[in-house]
């Protein structure tokens, strides 16, 4: 499951409405919530989203957060260097690989059966894992290039905060971002693309722009999760995604908070990614 951009309406005050990002885990409860979720950034605020998921889905279920672009204070900041990551110990799925010695708990990649992940701080330099404008630095990039080249699983996702390439909203044809995402660096996004080629990625998935769109770009899905903050929050619907693994094939089901008058998410689009 992923999900992105709750952006404060999963704190603990939101949980009893019916609109709301605990409303939304409760809908994937109803389609099925997977084995685990990743969720793409500006998860803020972390502790209350952390809360909610274990009230709506478990405490043993597991969440594989990354940062975004509004996850910079202090709690955020403590949140993710004292987060508990591998829950079930050893078991899949469990860190196999953390980030670079400058952001060390915010990139991280991880294995499912014949899957594997990579989870990026796209904020992350030599020197700190906040605050920089999202690029694929050096920093990043090396330590990337290395995971990927270690990597041996058949279908291989790799996520971040923003997007490579900024696309319009799929229903409402609204544009945001553009030219301050990961294409504000072209050299370096360029590069990086390159690199998700050359390992065969299967898919980028990031959040950031609040809209939904899938697209494959020089044979990479590029996959933008939208916004789960409730089932009509603006400026896009509340969506949630789930990518089912099923031996060689992969499929996208993508679920969208419908127009009115009820709260419920109804599926957009079911998408073969691969086969």
């Amino acid at each position: 499951m992923v999900t992105s951009d709750m952006s404060h309406y999963s704190a603990p005050e939101y949980y009893d409405y019916p609109n709301f990002f605990a409303a939304l885990l409760r809908s994937v409860v109803d389609y099925g919530p997977g084995d685990f979720m990743i969720s793409l950034g500006d998860v803020i605020p972390a502790e209350g989203t952390s809360w909610t998921i274990d009230q709506v889905l478990g405490s043993d279920y597991p969440w594989f957060p990354i940062p975004g672009n509004h996850d910079f204070g202090k709690n955020e900041l403590d949140f993710f260097e004292n987060y508990q990551y591998d829950i079930n110990g050893d078991k899949e799925p469990s860190i196999i690989n953390w980030g670079p010695v400058s952001c060390p708990r915010t990139t991280y990649s991880f294995d499912y059966q014949n899957a594997h992940f990579v989870a990026l701080n796209v904020y992350c330099n030599e020197e700190s894992p906040w605050g920089i404008d999202g690029s694929i630095t050096d920093t990043l990039y090396d330590w990337l290039a290395e995971d990927l080249e270690q990597a041996n699983k058949q279908h291989i996702f790799v996520f971040g905060h923003e997007p490579a390439y900024p696309r319009p909203d799929v229903d409402t044809g609204q544009m945001r971002h553009l030219g301050d995402s990961l294409d504000q660096y072209p050299q370096d996004r360029d590069r990086f693309w390159q690199l998700l080629q050359d390992h065969n990625v299967l898919a980028y998935l990031h959040g950031h722009t609040h809209g939904y769109h899938a697209e494959k770009i020089d044979g990479i899905w590029q996959l933008d999760a939208g916004q789960s903050m409730g089932v009509r929050a603006a400026p896009s619907p509340g969506t949630f995604l789930i990518i089912e693994v099923d031996g060689e094939q992969v499929t996208l089901r993508t679920y969208r908070g419908e127009d009115g008058p009820g709260f419920s998410f109804l599926l957009r689009d079911e998408i073969i990614l691969g086969d």
